[in-house]
């Protein structure tokens, strides 16, 4: 839903019961077609002989929404209103049999329309049409309607704008003279265009042998692409979000507009991880839908149909026809009629023509309910888009820090215990009780800054965090200036450098580097000498995000102090917490060497990371750690010439590859497209990533690209092939740029 109009957008049926002023503010794609249309509308205001529009598109890209749409702009824009007047026929248009059922059924909406322009000439259209509807016998109905049609035109002093949809399926079910008829009709009346839609370019258009060939000036409705899809997310959902966010959902939907507003409907405030997560509850909820889409068909269309969507990859006619258990002839057939109505699309020609779903969650919610083993491919799909689109998480280097520290109960409780302790201590020097009784007023509404911290959070509203900081510190001195002067009591002063440190991430989300890194100096400055553990938590945590923050910058000679300076100060310190602190510095500080080409320094760094593993970390956690260490490893061999060592040391982290731990997998990624573009070989990457059946199955898109990259020809569901290529591209700009 958008956020300027309380009004649901429509999945089916948009322009019913709803104002010009609603389809106006809702169309956010397509902007480019209805300028072709409308432009079309204004050349034909004075012309002898309209030029003719066929919108052609699978079902859910939108045909419908643009014809309303384009009705909309006659109606509101005064130099098309006074000229033109829309006649929009239903969806589907079940009474057209032949030519006389053509002209009442346009009557019939030609009263309608009319109404608001002279109510007497519409009523006395619903009269004639009634009068005329009565006499289907009359061999004159024919000209008697298309008579009344063009004497109301007449009288209003208007061109009829014909908006005619599935114009291939009433071809399908009329007399045989029905094309030749309307065709002779549009091109000796002026006062009539046809704008028209069609699922797919029907057979006529290209004969010139049939009644509509190079009638029609034809529009093509390609899926959008993903500035469109985030337009359309953004005004369905209310929720701003990128491209890179938008795309996974692009991807599943095929860039379809009638999916995405389903999608987007369902996951309203939903995170891309929420919502793929519960696509098999979106799907669930949808089966209905699904359902009725399959029913349609014809027993066996609906047998071939299946066959395409269980194959889910793009199939040749004989793949098809295996599947589907049937003979190829009548497999062809059927084909060419799924893909008349738009079921099906073809890509190629000849013997290389292939097919796949039109709209592609028709092949997930298959795979999803047909067989579990089967659903597994698209969960590994779907948990692989999470990870490499989630730009947001994969760029911080604590994505679990703030969550964790605004959910645990932690904050609460200490606060609560902090002021239990001001007012049971009765041995405080005077002016520090005095203070405390000042902002015991403001307790609770202190209590509500994490929780509205962790909403913005989730809206990514990185100012409005730094606002909401600035409110919970203001309001620990605000009501006595003798406090900010006295030294904290401890767990009050975790809460004060966890609010900085709150700071320091939203401006790292605001990608306000400098802000980030003075924010960063300001806590290390203030808390540095603490012996608080939840201070000093906070105190590593910013020597960590500086450096970050400086490696943002480019500023790789000054990031690796940043790091240096929080493994001297916390390195010593027999905690757990403080440790993981120490160990990521490490990663971080070996990554910045090898960003900065100090190969030597970072294979140094890795030997001091991996003694401390054996050290402080065992079991699982260790795991992960030593997985990162051997990944930069491989990089920093790499980047020296050892290629055998490099490839040895990536095979060591692959044995350690756990599918289903996002940090492994997003971290896989990057060292195999880093790999990849600093001259390893894709073959032997491939070859180590298929050493291990189930790890190598999650990582289908990543090892398309490799294929793909080594010249491989690869054929794959176009989900995964689009993942695959954005791999590519991200892996031909790191090459480009000569990134590690």
């Amino acid at each position: 839903m958008s956020k300027t109009s309380n009004r649901q957008i429509r999945k089916f049926n948009p322009g019913t019961f709803q104002s010009d002023e609603e389809l106006i503010q809702q169309f956010v794609v397509r902007k480019h077609e209805l300028g072709i249309v409308l432009e079309t509308l204004r050349g034909n205001m004075d012309s002898q002989s309209c030029q003719h529009v066929l919108v052609v598109a699978p079902r859910g890209r939108g045909k419908t929404m643009l014809l309303a749409r384009a009705a909309a702009e006659i109606h509101t824009n005064k130099e098309l209103s006074g000229r033109l007047l829309p006649v929009r026929f239903t969806e589907e248009s079940q009474e057209i049999f032949n030519m006389a059922d053509f002209w009442l059924e346009a009557l019939f909406h030609l009263a309608r329309e009319s109404a608001p322009h002279d109510s007497d000439l519409a009523q006395e259209l619903r009269t004639t049409h009634a009068d005329l509807s009565a006499h289907w016998g009359d061999r004159s109905l024919e000209d008697r309607a298309r008579a009344a049609v063009l004497g109301a035109a007449d009288r209003l002093d208007r061109k009829l704008v014909l908006m005619v949809e599935n114009l291939q399926s009433i071809c399908d079910s009329v007399d045989a003279d029905f094309g030749w008829k309307l065709r002779g009709a549009l091109q000796s009346e002026p006062k009539m265009m046809l704008l028209a839609s069609a699922t797919s370019r029907f057979e006529g258009l290209d004969d010139a042998e049939q009644p509509f060939f190079e009638l029609f000036r034809i529009i093509g409705l390609e899926p959008l692409n993903t500035e469109e899809c985030r337009l359309l997310w953004q005004a369905v959902s209310g929720d701003a979000v990128s491209g890179r966010e938008v795309r996974p959902l692009q991807i599943l939907t095929g860039g379809s507009p009638r999916l995405l507003v389903i999608v987007a409907g369902f996951a309203q405030h939903h995170s891309l991880r929420q919502l793929m997560e519960e696509l098999v509850t979106l799907i669930d909820e949808h089966t209905e839908y699904f359902r009725s889409h399959l029913e349609v068909l014809a027993k066996t269309e609906r047998r071939v149909y299946l066959a395409v969507i269980d194959l889910w990859r793009p199939s040749s006619t004989a793949e098809i026809a295996a599947r589907a258990r049937m003979d190829v002839r009548t497999v062809s057939t059927m084909l060419g009629r799924l893909v008349d109505r738009g079921a099906v699309i073809a890509e190629g020609s000849g013997r290389k023509r292939l097919y796949a779903a039109a709209e592609r969650l028709y092949s997930i919610y298959y795979k999803l309910r047909r067989e579990r083993d089967e659903a597994a491919i698209v969960e590994n799909l779907i948990h692989f888009m999470v990870v490499f689109y989630n730009d947001a998480e994969r760029a911080e280097i604590f994505p679990r820090l703030i969550r964790e520290a605004v959910e645990s109960p932690a904050i609460r409780e200490g606060l609560e215990r902090t002021f239990q302790h001001f007012m049971i201590e009765r041995q405080t020097p005077k002016a520090f009780h005095t203070a405390v009784e000042k902002i015991d007023k403001a307790v609770e509404e202190i209590s509500k800054f994490p929780e509205k911290i962790h909403a913005a959070f989730q809206e990514k509203a990185f100012q409005r965090v730094i606002e909401i900081a600035g409110q919970a510190l203001a309001s620990l001195t605000a009501s006595s200036p003798e406090l900010s002067n006295m030294r904290l009591p401890e767990l009050l002063e975790s809460y004060v450098a966890w609010l900085w440190l709150v700071k320091v991430q939203a401006y790292l989300g605001l990608e306000d580097f400098k802000a980030a890194i003075a924010a960063c100096d300001g806590i290390t400055e203030r808390f540095g000498n603490s012996f608080e553990p939840g201070t000093q938590d906070m105190v590593a945590a910013a020597s960590l995000y500086k450096g970050d923050a400086l490696g943002q910058l480019g500023d790789f000679e000054a990031a690796i102090p940043a790091y240096e300076e929080g493994i001297k100060l916390f390195g010593d310190i027999n905690r757990p917490e403080i440790q993981r602190f120490v160990v990521i510095a490490l990663i971080n500080k070996s990554l910045t060497q090898i960003q900065g080409g100090r190969a030597d320094e970072a294979l140094q760094t890795c030997e001091a990371l991996e003694r401390r593993l054996g050290t402080f970390f065992t079991g699982e956690e260790e795991t992960e750690f030593r997985w990162r260490m051997i990944y930069m490893r491989s990089i920093a061999l790499l980047l020296k010439g050892k290629h055998r060592s490099a490839m040895d040391a990536f095979r060591s982290a692959y044995a350690l590859f756990t599918p289903d731990n996002e940090m492994m997998l997003d971290e896989i990624l990057q060292v195999a497209q880093t790999l990849l573009s600093a001259g390893a070989s894709a073959d032997e990457l491939v070859k180590i990533l298929a050493s291990d059946e189930v790890k190598f199955g999650a990582l289908a898109p990543l090892t398309v690209a490799l294929r793909q990259y080594a010249g491989e020809g690869v054929r794959v569901p176009a989900e995964v092939l689009e993942v695959a290529a954005d791999i590519l591209k991200n892996i031909e700009e790191k090459a480009a740029k000569g990134v590690p």
